[in-house]
Formats: structure tokens, sequence, C-alpha cells
């Protein structure tokens, strides 16, 4: 559902080749400064900057709550007033907010019930391909085949959600290093029957259509691969895969011409290529088996990365515009523009993880593994016998036990060969029994660090969707089919929990007891997107769900007390319009222990004897509650105007509350007293961002501060000193 870029129009004509930077179509994404009549915030979202406009509306460049940047699309007013077109809008965002994969960038946000219904994606600063071919010329073969990998991988995961894309073409997909991204899937469903359809146009755009599209017969995810086989001739061809011409010529030759396959170099790619063509979908390849046969073939060298030199440097320039669009915003006052706390803001999905209750970033998708070559996460390159590959939706290989490939790959263990950057948002720190090791986890990684030298120990490949690294070293991960463990580090998994027809899909927030023989997870009822929540709990060990209890919502975090005992977790509304309490649960029975309810619960932590909890509430204040007698008390409150707060962490001896904020509040963090409740008065400016960790040595805490969606993690001292960096 993502969209920036002008969005696809019924009624555009085929797309051309190439013509160089003098020309601008439609949907350059350019950052542009605000116009006069443009909003300052919509939502809790602050507009920058201008991304786009087209058939459907404008779209902003805009600041989240908790600065991270992100792409917001304003619906047109004659769509905003079309009933039909709402409630597809509304189903549609609802189902691509369950979209997740490195290639498919994420729906963060969304109000389609606004006065102009909106939705918020994360922000990829790079030309989309039609730019990149229009004004560079087309790719060379190694680029081609990295390009056809993403795509099937996107595809693969937007078919998985129980949607199709239905307008696949160059404008629709952005290129960023990390491979291509594919935005606007969702879009073409949710404005069928409205104003730009009822003319009898077509869905999609012609060059790029499927011909059971245009008879409106037969249309299945394999249409969405037909496009994407036309839009890879665009890539190494420079025009339309069935040539130029009229939309009707157009239409005629995909139904009945062939389209210039001569533009791909002869061998497997084209082959794969002309089956995708084929005018019977029976007959072409689903998206997962584009990726299985293409997963043997080279791909390009690691030094020079995936895309000709030329994008890279539009990719540049983009950033170059970002910097400045975010120096213009450091000029204005800290409040200006924000968005009512609270307003809008809906419609965040049901398996948001923790301190991201506005998420977004994709995982940076190129990873360097030993060998010198580029390897796509998530994608499988290898064969099932060399490890599981995440298939979105299909089972993973049961290779486990010692060097099992649970993701790491060849050096994944190699500091040498391993290569993170801390892009995206950041979930949660987590350290090692002995404190050497710091775990990261992301939207973009789940890795191990040797944090005094600044160093990665380890990396998991593909990053889950969910994470949890225990003290002890053992590791549990979701995708949205199943979940995986590992003991000592991503080289050595030990068990695939579900991932067949038997178990019902779905998964995510894991938690993980310190043993590391049970995971609890997110599940739904009927392993479908649509279906209700409930908390399974596997034992690892026999690979069967010991216990299965419905819960009341859906989940922004959950974890076991150091005991083992109980399960702690926040629980919110279904469309996240409101957190309704915090939960504590007896594992075995799902009986309720506590529950802490009356205000707006988003972050929780346990204190380390495992008896009282620090909740942030209403992302303004703080309260510490009791476990054991339920009883509740506020810490003195901060003061805040806006919803600045995030998160909230105990120091080691429970004598002290932190509280971190974002990198981009007008507020740097706090202290309280745990006993009295009151703030601490510091010798030391305290800046304390979210994700905060607090070392095991009690003399340590760890936060992040981002630059152009890059993290460095900085060390602190007791006394809120910096001490040390990791990046």
């Amino acid at each position: 559902m993502a969209e920036y870029p002008a969005p696809g129009h019924p009624k555009d004509l085929p797309e051309h080749g190439p013509h160089r930077a003098s020309a601008r179509s439609k949907d350059h994404t350019a950052v542009q400064p605000l116009a006069s009549d443009d909003p300052r915030a919509i939502g809790p979202h602050r507009l920058l900057a201008r991304l786009g406009a087209g058939g459907m509306g404008k779209v902003y460049l805009a600041r989240t709550p908790d600065g991270h940047l992100c792409a917001l699309k304003v619906v047109k007013e004659d769509l905003a007033h079309d009933s039909q077109f709402r409630a597809r809008f509304a189903r549609e965002v609802r189902a691509a907010q369950r979209v997740r994969g490195p290639f498919t960038p994420s729906v963060v946000d969304a109000d389609p019930d606004a006065a102009a219904p909106w939705m918020a994606t994360e922000y990829v600063p790079g030309p989309t391909l039609k730019e990149a071919v229009r004004e560079n010329g087309p790719f060379p073969e190694e680029s081609l085949r990295v390009l056809v990998l993403g795509l099937a991988r996107a595809l693969a995961t937007v078919h998985a959600a129980g949607l199709m894309h239905r307008d696949l073409k160059p404008s629709n997909i952005l290129l960023s290093p990390r491979g291509p991204q594919v935005i606007d899937f969702g879009i073409a469903r949710a404005v069928e029957g409205t104003v730009l359809t009822r003319t009898g146009q077509t869905f999609g755009t012609p060059a790029y259509t499927s011909p059971e599209q245009i008879t409106g017969q037969n249309v299945s995810p394999r249409a969405d691969v037909f496009s994407m086989a036309g839009v890879v001739l665009f890539a190494a061809g420079g025009g339309p895969p069935f040539g130029e011409g009229s939309a009707i010529g157009t239409l005629n030759k995909v139904m009945n011409g062939d389209p210039h396959l001569e533009a791909v170099p002869g061998g497997p790619l084209r082959d794969l290529l002309a089956r995708c063509f084929a005018k019977d979908p029976g007959q072409r390849p689903d998206a997962e088996t584009v990726q299985r046969e293409l997963s043997g073939l080279p791909l390009p060298s690691a030094e020079h990365g995936w895309l000709p030199p030329q994008v890279n440097q539009q990719i540049s320039a983009k950033a170059g515009e970002l910097r400045q669009a975010e120096a213009a915003e450091r000029t204005t006052a800290p409040e200006a523009g924000r968005g009512e706390p609270g307003h809008g803001g809906g419609g965040h999905p049901w398996w948001r993880g923790r301190t991201a209750t506005v998420v977004a970033a994709a995982a940076a998708a190129l990873v360097l593994l030993g060998g010198g070559a580029f390897a796509l996460t998530a994608l499988p390159l290898g064969s099932q016998e060399d490890g599981p590959g995440d298939t979105a939706g299909g089972e993973p290989a049961d290779g486990e036990g010692e060097g099992a490939a649970g993701g790491g790959g060849d050096g994944a263990g190699d500091e040498e060969a391993a290569a993170v950057t801390l892009e995206g948002f950041l979930y949660d720190f987590s350290f090692s029994e002995d404190g050497e090791t710091l775990h990261v986890f992301g939207s973009g990684t789940l890795s191990s660090w040797n944090w005094r030298e600044g160093t990665v120990t380890d990396q998991y490949s593909p990053v889950p969707t969910g994470a949890v690294v225990t003290p002890g070293g053992f590791a549990a991960g979701t995708t949205s089919t199943y979940i995986e463990v590992w003991e000592g580090g991503s080289e050595n998994r030990v068990a695939v929990l579900g991932g067949n027809s038997e178990d019902r899909g779905q998964y995510d927030m894991p938690a993980l007891t310190g043993d590391g023989a049970t995971v609890a997870n997110l599940a739904s009822d009927d392993g479908t997107v649509d279906g209700d929540p409930v908390i399974q709990v596997w034992d690892v060990e026999s690979r069967e769900v010991r216990n299965e209890f419905a819960i009341d919502g859906y989940l922004a975090d959950m974890f076991y007390t150091p005991d083992d005992s109980a399960l702690v977790a926040v629980v919110a509304e279904p469309d996240y319009a409101a957190h309704i309490g915090v939960y504590v649960w007896d594992p075995g029975t799902g009986e309720e222990i506590q529950v802490f309810e009356g205000a707006e619960y988003y972050d929780v932590s346990l204190a380390a004897d495992g008896t009282s909890l620090a909740m942030v509430t209403d992302r303004r204040e703080a309260r510490i509650a009791d476990i054991g007698t339920g009883e509740v008390r506020d810490l003195e409150s901060p003061g805040l105007e806006h919803e600045e707060l995030y998160e909230v962490e105990f120091s080691i001896d429970g004598s002290l509350v932190y509280g971190a904020t974002s990198d981009l509040s007008s507020e740097p963090g706090f202290v309280w007293d745990a006993e009295s409740g009151d703030l601490v008065e510091t010798d030391t400016d305290v800046t304390l961002n979210s994700p905060l960790g607090v070392h095991p040595d009690g003399e340590h805490l760890f936060t992040a501060f981002v630059e152009a969606g890059v993290h460095t993690i900085v060390v602190m001292d007791a006394d809120f000193n910096v001490v040390a960096e990791v990046n």
C-alpha cells in the first residue's frame, strides 16, 4: 500500500523509453518545499516537504512522532467523498499493514476515517525505476537479476498477505542500495468502482497489465508476475515490453502480441521471463518459483553494488535533497507544525513490535557475506538443503543442529565478513550474561556486537520480523509462517516451529524463557491476517504447542518474567486506536494474574527482581506497578505538552527509572527515584532516546541517535557521560 511517487492512474498511457534529465514526468520524486496552502501537520505527523502528486492525491515527506521520516499520502477531495472508495481504502490499508519484507516499504500509520483519508509509509530516498532508466539508460544483466529477485520476493510477501499489486510498473518501484522497493500495492483495488474507473478503464497501466486483467477473468496473483516481467524488460531495453503505441493498441499487443524479449541477454533469465509472459496464467510460474529458479545465478560484486554507478549518483542526489529538507526543519521551532497528540494515528497493524507503535524502514537487504558477493536477505539464494529460505508461506528446510544455516550464511560469525548498517528503526537492546555482547534488534538488523570494540560478532539473516535474545544466548525469531530458535548464535539453529499446513501461521512477538525451552508468541486463531489474536506457548524440544489462549486485543510488547513464571504484555485494540492495558498471564493456563488498565499504556519494563513494572501512560506520564499486589503509583509528572515519552527502564538495582524520548524531541529524557517517585536532578545533561538499554553491570546506559536514517549507538556511564559509540 505504500505510495509516494505519483500513483498509478488507470488512464495512464504506456510508459515510454528513456529520455534524459531535461524532461521530468509527473512521477519525479524530488523533494519540494511545502506550498502556502499545504498543511503543516497531518494526524501526529509533521510535514517537511512535498514528494509528488497524482491521480489519488498529494504525497508529503513527514516526520513521525518518534523522529523518523515517512512518506504521507493524502487522498484528494473527490475520492474522499466517495463512500465506496473509503470502504475499500480502509480494507486495503488493513491488509497492507500486514505486509512486511525487505522489498516492500511498510505502512506505518493511516487514518482512513479522516476528513481527508491518509496513510504514511516508510520513506525510501531513491529514484523510481522509471526515472533511473529514463535518465541513465538500460540496466546490465547482473543488475537485472537482482531486480527480478527483489521484485519476486516483494510480490511473494504481498501475495502471502492476501493482496495483489494489480499495477506493478516502473514508477511503482523505488531503487535503493538495499534492493528494489515495491510500492502502491493494494491501491488499484482501492480505486475499483470509483470515479477513476467508472469510465470503463481497465485496471493497471496498459503497457504492464496482464491479459486476464484486460478481460476481467481469472485474475490471480500470477497477473502480477506478468507485470513483473514487463518491468524487467523496461529495465533491460528502456522501453515498454510490447513497444510504443496508443493505449488501445498496447492492450491489443498484450492480448495477442509477443514481448520484446531480445532486450534481455539469452540464457536462464530470458527463458524464465518468457514463461512469465504466458498468456495463460496457469502456465506462468508464481513469485516463489521465480525466486527459486534464479537463486543460483551469480549476483553483482559486493565492491560495486547492484545498481549502475549513475543510479547510485541519483540516490546520492536524493540524499542531498533529504539533508536540505532536514536542515530546513531544524531552523523551525521544535513545536512548529506538530499534530495534536493522539489525533488520527489509528490503523497500526496488530503485529507491530516493541517501541515501534510507528514502524518503518525495511531491512538493509543487501548484506556482505564471505566470498565477496551480494546476497539478498530473505531471498533463498541456496538450495533448501543449504538452509531455510523464508519463502513467504512455504515450509522452512529442516536443517538443525551444529552448523545449520538459520540465517547466518557463510561468514555470518566472521567479524571481517560482517557488514551491518543500523538503518531503519531500532526496537530493542539486550545483553549477554557477562555483559560483553550487545544484541541489537531493529527493522534492519538482528545482530550481536562487541560493544567495547564496536565490531559485529554475529548477524541473523534474513532479519526476523519479531525477535528476542536471552542473556544465556538463546534467540527466537518469527517470520509470518514459522518461528526459529537458535542457541549460541545464528549458525546453530536448534528448532523450527510451525511452517506446515497443520500449524496456523501469522507468527509474531516472540517471548523466550531463559533456558530456551519455551517460546510464547502472538498468532491468529485461523492462521490468516484477519483472524482473532491468540497467545501460543511452544515446547521447543517437541515442537508442539503446549498451550494456547485467546486475548482481548493485539500486542505491542511481550516478555517472560525473570523466573519464567509469567508473561507480561502491552495489549492494544485491534486497530490500535487505543491501548487497552498491561496484562500479566500464567503461560501454562492463560489465567490473568494482573491487569493494569485505566490509561493508555504504551511501554512496560520489568525490574531485575521481577516484582515491579515501570509503565509509560499516554506518552506523557510514567507509573510503577507491583505485580504481586496490583498496586499502582504515579511517578512525578515531567510536564510534557506533547506525546514524547516512549520508553521507561529500571536501573539494575531498581532504585531508578529512566525515561527515554526520541532524538527529535524537545525533551532530552528523565530520571526518577523509584521509591519516592520524584524526578532526579543530575549534574550532567541527560539525553536518553528510545531504545534504551541498561547494562547488567549497572554502570552503563545505551541509547541511540539517528542521522539520515542510520543509527549510532551511544554508551554512557552512570553519570551520563558518553564513553563509547557503536555504529
